[in-house]
Parts: C-alpha cells; structure tokens; sequence
C-alpha cells in the first residue's frame, strides 16, 4: 500500500540559486542552482522520510497557505544610535481548523506564530521580532532581510519568493510495522513528564540574554563525551530557562545533527519514588527507566539536584538512585542535565563526590539592573500577545527598583520578570489590537500594585508618589500601643526607614528587643507591626524559645543533618515578607543565638543541605522578661516619672549586657525597654477588651449591639488591674465577667435579632439587661 503527502513548500529564488523548504517542517529544506533540481532533491528527501514514518507530513487540521508581504519598522542601535530599521519579509498565513485563528510563518526567519485575526499581523510579527532579537543586535541580524521582497506574480527578475505544493508517493518498509508504538516509554511517561512536547507550543518563554549560556548547553549536549551537566546559580537567575531554551532549539531543530529529534524528559526524585511500597521495587523502577532512556537516546532533566542525590539513600543504600545513575552518565549512555544553587554545591560535593564529578559545571550568573531591564524589554512584547498589555519603559524601572530593594530569596532577572507577569495576568486586556494600534502600556503605580498584593507593604511604603504622612503612622501605633512611647517611636521610625529606601539589602529589615514585665504590650506592638508592614496579623511568625532549649534546638530551626527541614527556614522560603517573633530569648540554648549571629549580622540563613534563605525581608523581634523586677526604689526619685522611666532603662540595659554576648547585643538595631502599666492605661486596656468583645461574628449576625456603663469598667479595672501581671488579668476579668454573660445570653435568647443590650452594676455585679436608654 502506497502512502502518498502533499507537501506545501516556500520557494526562495536568488541570484545563482533557488532554496525549497517545507512549511510545516521547516529542517527539510533543499538548495540547488535551478528551481526543478532543488524541487527534485527536495522529493527524493521526503522519500525517504516518508518511508520510516508515513505520517511525518501531514496537513490535517489545516487550510489553504496564502502568502503575504510585511512591511515593518523596528528600532535599533548602531555607533550608539537609536535607528528605525525598515525591513519587508515573507508571510505565510494558514487558517486553522480546529482554533479559530491563523498558523502564521515567517519562513525567512525558521519563525512561526499564532494569530488569532489578521488586523493584528504586523503587529504581532513585530513583537516577535523585538523579543527574538535584541535591541543592539538587530541590524547585524536582520540586515539581509530589509532589501525589498517580491512575490513570485510581481516579480521582475531573478529574486522572488512563493508557495509550491509537492506531490510525494511511497511504498513503506516492510519491517516499519507501527513507528507510534517504538515512541512508547511506559516507566519514562509513569516516572517523568516530556519536556520537547511541553515546550513545542506557541510562544513558551525564553532565555532572554542567556545565549552564551544556552550555546554552551547545546554544545555540550552535542558533544559524544561527557554530554551530563550541572547548571550552577542562585535562585531566580534562569538556571531552568536556559534548559528550557535549548529543549525549545532541541525541538525546533536549530540544534547540530546529534540532538535533532532527540526527547528530552524532566523527572523528579518524588515522582520516581511515588507509589514505592515494597523493598526493591524503586530500583526496579530506576532501571527500568535506564533501559528506556538508553533505547532512545533520551536526555534526562532534574530540577533540583539536591532531591534527586537524597532520594532513596538510607544507610543500608547510601547512595539511593545516583548509585543506579552515576555508571550509566560516565559511560555516556545517559544524559543527565541538573541544577544547584553555589550554597548547595558543597554539600552535594561532599555527600556524593563522584556524581558530581561527573557533570560538566555550567555557571549561570545573576544579572544586573541594566541586563534586567532588557529582559523586561523583550518579556513585554510577549506579554503583549499573551495578555494584550506590555510594560512602559517607567514601569519597568519600577519593578528593578521594587525587585532590588527588597530582595527576597532569589536573585535577577526572576523576580522581575515574575512581577511583570503577575500585573499582566491581573490587567489583561482581551480583543483584537487593530493594525498599528500599539498595546496598552501597564504604569508604574500597577507595579506598585502588584507588589503589595504580593508582599502585603502598604503602596505608600513602596512608591515616592502615595502620599504618605508620619504622623497617621504615629496615630496608628499610638491607637494600637497604650503608654509606651519608646516602642510607638522605634516602629515609626522602622517604616520611615523602609519609606525612604534606607533599610540595608544584606540584613533584615529590623531587629528589636523588647524587654519588661509580663502583659506590658511587647507581643500586641509585634502584632501590630506585621499588621501595618504586611497587611495581616497572620504574617506574624512565631516561635516560643522555652521550647528551643535542648542541643537540637538550632536543628530544629533551619534543618537537620539528615535533610527535615527546619520550621524557621521552610516558612520563610514560604513568606519571605514576616516579622519573626522570637518569645523569651533568654531561654533558648546557645546554639539558637549563633544562629541569630548570622541572621542578624548577614540576613541569610544556611540549612543542613546547603540551601540559603533570605532574611532581608523580615523583621526580627525578640522578647525578654530579663529584669523585670524592676529596679529598687531610691528615695522620693519613684516620684519623678521621667527619672524613674531612666532607671528602668539603665537597669534593663544590665540586665541584658550581663546575660547576653557583646557580639549578640551589637547586631540588635534597638533595645526597647516597655513601662510598668499604670491606672490609666488599665481603664484604656478595659475600653479597648469590650470594643473587641462587644464586636465579635456571633453579635454582629444577630445584630445585637450592646455598651458598658462607667461603673462597669471601674470595677473591671477593680478586679483585673495589677501592675505585676499587666493587661493580661483585665482581659481575663473582661472574658468572665462580660463575654460569658453574653454566652449564656445568647443560648438562652437564641432568637433575639436587632436589640440593645447594657452591662449595669446591680448589687455590686455587673448585670446584662435590655438598654431602654438607646438611640
């Protein structure tokens, strides 16, 4: 049985030769000096193509091809000037049947595109070309294309371009029974995910200003002796973009001989070991997928080097699934392409020596502002055609300069370009952009708010235009903080740092030490602060340093040897932007504060694999009842609140320095000592517990509202108010006083709605009753 294709073909006539290449493969391409011997050779190749695999063309789901000339402008530099660079290229447009759109070719170029309506062609092309070729790189690249070009009705002469359809027939090889069923790789496809034909889709992101690197890969990859490689960089820099790119040139065929058609699989150690119950059968599995790999020629991809060596090792079989690896990648029958972050190398090193040895090191360094911004450049014009809108030149200094001042845990261009999407996603603009109609430009106030969406900062902690007014701060923690002044000035002054861009990158955004008696209001101005800073009092982080006072404590906190994650560094990497509360200090074992040594002085933390978090972006605050006794009263000085207000700070100074290390002390940037409470600031305590009590869920459902008479309070602050304890015995007095009584209340009047209720003093108690009185 004959299998018969035809084959829609770009013809391409120059002066002293003519060049055939397929439209829809566009590697199967002729050159030959008259147009019937490239058409020829051009047959005889699809021959032979056609015999090994019958549906290798195909032209389902397809129209007819019609040709178009596009006359575009780009700008570009030359001799360090802006210059506008006129070029006309060949189109191919063919309407799709199963999406309602056009597969657009810019043969040329090897180029292909979507477009879901003509009226937007040029545009669309000329996003295309602004983010395969880089502003200075243009016009050395894209010269040879700005001479006119003609189509084959118009043409004059010996230079013109068109469409050809090619007849192809052949008889199959017997032997090639099913070409699908020799691509079927049952443990690759349970184990892994295929990575060419995740990536072979319209407009996949690229490696922008990553081409040495990705030259690099490819060279490697193409070479026939120790092909494995490990990509080595911080977070965020592009490790997996530039492998993503060469799969992306692996699939387009722009890569040498050895890697054309090559499948490429990205598999994890979880997923090699998901569903493994039974002693053996992982190893079964990992051969399995050897065998597999070896058959085909397949290039293995991980993401995470550090997984992949911890997999399966125990201490009967340290080595785990490198073991099964490693003889394989050094005989070169399995490619193995990896990444690790610098921090991680050294463990990786020292736990699996020869594995690592056996990969060729690829450095991936982080990118400045200036490359940033040019990958920004490049990512708005894919944006555009994703989502309809593309970034304004000031909004993309907006992210560099959000990205920069708080760095969080990764490195440029990835947060970058990771907030770019992000306002592009939220602001997406849908319809057709007319001919010459350019995008919408996102601002630089989406940027800003976008990364307080993110992070939970105010927008006028972030951006220099939101009006931002100090003492609206001021009356925020003064409204919130009750008599303690010192700790109000030291969190006005944090954001006003912050406001102002001050706050160091290599540290975290404040470190504080809050010390005084119990019940004083330490933990409610912690609260506080991760309210106003990050918008949630769920931001708060907190650790209880009573249960940090063993030799394991520090394990416990950033990871152990064995590679369990700590809690500290795993919520972290989670939400970088937290204020850490770190309650009663001074019981924590020594190995806790060297580790606050290194978060405190460098703002990073190192776990037991080597990984790095960043701190920069939290605020420490730590507590401690050191001292809290007071110092002894001196005469008639206790009389003198200023003087006194001295000799509590004096007197908590020593205690600190006599407990803690000098060296410790020196990377606190305030130590705040909190006052003994007062009368009056028991009365505003007691105010301030019934407004919370009096506005909960289940009397706000029922539309109960209900107040407090004076008496009330003063004998709330009678019963609760002892300078020792602090606030903590008024609430409880509020909690069985007042919310009990409305408890009981509310279960036996359950189907009271929209009343009045006040708390009198009846014979010395304070008694619910309806309130006749309200308004």
């Amino acid at each position: 049985m004959k299998v018969s294709a035809d084959i829609d073909c770009f013809i391409w006539h120059r002066p002293g030769a003519v060049f055939v290449s397929s439209l829809e493969r566009d590697e199967v391409s002729t050159l030959a000096a008259t147009e019937d011997e490239a058409l020829e050779r051009f047959e005889a190749l699809s021959k032979r193509l056609l015999r090994s695999d019958p549906n290798y063309f195909s032209r389902s789901n397809r129209g007819e091809p019609q040709p178009r000339i596009l006359k575009l402008t780009l700008p570009t530099i030359s001799h360090g000037k802006l210059l506008e660079l006129g070029i006309s290229l060949f189109a191919v447009v063919t309407p799709m049947d199963e999406e309602a759109g056009w597969d657009v070719m810019l043969p040329q170029l090897s180029m292909r595109m979507f477009a879901r309506d003509l009226r937007e062609l040029e545009q669309l092309c000329s996003e295309h070309l602004r983010d395969a070729f880089g502003l200075e790189g243009r016009l050395p690249e894209l010269v040879q294309y700005t001479s006119p070009v003609l189509l084959e009705q118009d043409a004059d002469g010996d230079e013109w371009m068109g469409l050809r359809t090619v007849r192809v027939r052949v008889r199959p090889k017997a032997e090639e029974v099913d070409v699908e069923q020799l691509r079927v790789n049952p443990t690759l496809t349970a184990v892994g995910e295929a990575l060419h034909k995740r990536l072979d889709k319209k407009d996949a992101p690229g490696a922008f200003e990553r081409k040495v690197e990705v030259d690099l890969l490819v060279d490697y990859l193409a070479e026939r002796f120790e092909r494995s490689v490990l990509l080595v960089g911080p977070a965020g820099v592009g490790k997996s973009s530039v492998v993503h790119e060469a799969v992306g040139r692996i699939v387009r065929g722009e890569v040498p001989e050895l890697l054309k058609g090559v499948q490429v699989w990205q598999i994890s150690g979880g997923r090699l070991m998901a569903g493994m119950r039974f002693l053996g059968q992982w190893q079964e599995r990992v051969l399995s997928m050897i065998d597999e790999v070896r058959e085909t020629g397949a290039i293995l991809f991980a993401e995470n080097l550090i997984e992949l060596l911890e997999t399966a090792g125990s201490e009967s079989n340290a080595q785990g699934i490198p073991g099964l690896l490693l003889p394989h990648i050094l005989s070169g029958e399995i490619v193995l392409v990896t990444e690790a972050r610098p921090e991680q190398l050294a463990w990786a090193t020292q736990k699996h020596p020869s594995f690592v040895r056996a990969l060729r090191r690829l450095p991936v360094e982080k990118m400045d502002a200036a490359k940033t911004d040019r990958v920004l450049e490049r990512v708005s014009y894919r944006l555009g055609r994703q989502h309809g809108v593309r970034l304004s030149e000031a909004t993309r200094q907006k992210i560099l300069e959000l990205t920069t001042r708080f760095k969080g845990t990764q490195a440029l261009p990835g947060p970058a370009v990771d907030l770019a999407e992000r306002m592009a996603r939220t602001h997406r603009k849908e319809g057709v952009i007319e001919e010459g109609e350019p995008r919408p430009l996102l601002q630089p106030e989406h940027a800003v708010e976008a990364y307080a969406s993110h992070t939970g900062m105010p927008a006028s902690l972030l951006d220099a235009t939101v009006a931002f007014d100090v003492d609206s701060v001021q009356s925020y923690f003064d409204s919130k903080i009750f008599d303690q002044p010192e700790a109000v000035d030291a969190m006005v002054d944090l954001v006003t740092v912050i406001r102002a861009g001050l706050n160091s990158a290599s540290r975290p955004l404040g470190s504080f030490l809050f010390l005084g008696p119990t019940g004083v209001g330490k933990t409610q101005t912690t609260l506080s602060l991760a309210e106003y800073l990050f918008g949630s009092r769920d931001r708060l982080l907190r650790f209880d340093m009573s249960e940090y006072q063993d030799a394991w404590a520090a394990g416990r906190l950033v990871g152990r040897y064995k590679g369990e994650p700590g809690e500290l560094v795993k919520r972290i990497r989670e939400e970088p932007f937290q204020v850490i509360l770190l309650d009663e200090i001074e019981k924590a074992h020594s190995s806790v504060f060297d580790l606050l040594l290194q978060a405190l002085g460098e703002g990073r933390l190192t776990d037991a694999l080597g990984q790095t978090v960043s701190l920069s972006s939290a605020v420490f605050v730590m507590t401690s009842n050191l001292g809290a006794g007071g110092p002894p009263s001196v005469g008639f000085e206790t009389s003198d609140a200023e003087a006194r207000r001295r000799r509590e700070a004096a007197h908590y100074m020593r205690a600190v320095e006599a407990f803690f290390r000098p060296e410790f002390v020196g990377r606190i940037d305030r130590v705040i000592p909190f006052r003994s409470l007062g009368i009056k600031t028991a009365r505003k305590l007691v105010e301030r517990a019934l407004e919370e009590a009096f506005a909960r869920e289940g009397l706000k459902r029922r539309g109960v509202r209900v107040r407090a008479e004076d008496a009330v309070v003063a004998f709330l602050i009678e019963q609760g108010f002892d300078e020792r304890y602090g606030a903590r015995p008024l609430r409880q007095v509020v909690e069985a006083r007042i919310t009990a009584a409305l408890a009981s209340f509310i279960a036996s009047e359950s189907d009271s709605r929209d009343i009045d209720l006040v708390f009198k003093m009846v014979d010395g108690q304070p008694s619910l009753e309806f309130d006749d009185g309200a308004v």
